[in-house]
């Protein structure tokens, strides 16, 4: 009877054990957690990520980055993340409370990271508005590639098993880029006296880069409606040289459409958040000929 209690016990001692050993080994193989604030962020991670971590975006695509409301689902992605990636509180403020009680070495903020591309610094507008920098800072192919190194970093601290993997993955990203930036500058090099505007001003990376002719914008956040003497500013220089006003997909009011007949300017529609895009390359590549088809149609033959 001792005899077989002993064993019952022994064995009994022993799955336990073995049921302990796959609990490990599961926890050991998880995917590290990496948690985009915005969807272009995250289609930057995903190519450094590749199949080795798992990449998801906290805000919805047309969510407002300045007034979302946070649920307790999204607090609790934040918390279960490995890694958190967001711009900054210049772009997406309502995740400034929640992350100041995060650790620090679990959250990328982009807007601070060295080597980041700015364009030059914009004077205060007309109607009171001036940040620093624009924050939307991914519309530089360059500034993908500060983003993605950091992911590479972070990633390869807590998934030290696969760093090759990571860093091959960061090496193809950015040869890429560096193409992708050098056929972009060639083909818009001929559309760089064009005039145009805006929807809301957050293009100064993609313009900048590429020497595109911003004259102005509709509006300087979505969520603020233009003031009557920014619009007559806005019209007279439109009238003057414009010949494309720019809309977005999820901010397409009616009375731009009707600038645009005043005027007579061609419309096209840019999608800085990427909502039809499924990788990088293909946001920054669409974004590129919305402008070459615009801004080809009002170029002076």
């Amino acid at each position: 009877m001792g005899c077989r209690f002993i064993r019952a016990a022994v064995i009994g001692s022993y799955l336990l054990g073995a049921g302990a050993a796959l609990f490990w080994t599961g926890v050991a193989q998880a995917k590290p957690q990496v948690l985009a604030s915005l969807k272009p962020l995250a289609l930057i991670a995903a190519e450094v990520a590749g199949d080795a971590a798992q990449v998801d975006t906290l805000l919805p695509v047309t969510g407002s980055h300045h007034e979302y409301p946070m649920r307790v689902s999204d607090h609790k992605r934040l918390q279960q993340a490995d890694i958190i990636v967001w711009v900054g509180p210049e772009l997406e403020s309502f995740l400034q409370k929640p992350l100041a009680t995060m650790n620090g070495s679990k959250v990328i903020t982009a807007y601070n990271l060295k080597g980041i591309y700015w364009p030059a610094q914009r004077p205060e507008t007309d109607d009171g508005h001036h940040h620093e920098h624009d924050p939307h800072l991914w519309l530089d192919p360059r500034n993908a590639v500060v983003v993605a190194q950091a992911v590479t970093a972070n990633l390869i601290r807590i998934d030290v098993a696969n760093t090759s993997y990571y860093k091959q993955n960061l090496a193809s990203f950015s040869q890429r880029m560096v193409q992708l930036d050098k056929a972009l500058q060639i083909s818009l090099r001929p559309l760089t006296e064009v005039g145009f505007a805006v929807y809301h001003e957050g293009f100064s990376h993609f313009v900048s880069r590429y020497g595109l002719h911003q004259l102005d914008y509709v509006t300087y956040t979505p969520e603020q409606k233009p003031g009557a003497r920014h619009m007559h500013q806005l019209r007279e220089k439109l009238a003057k040289e414009g010949k494309c006003l720019f809309l977005e997909p999820y901010n397409d009011m009616e009375f731009t459409h009707n600038l645009a007949r005043e005027l007579h300017l061609n419309l096209a529609t840019l999608d800085a958040m990427g909502t039809q895009s499924t990788s990088y390359g293909q946001l920054i590549e669409q974004m590129s000929a919305a402008f070459s088809a615009c801004l080809a149609n009002g170029r002076n033959q």
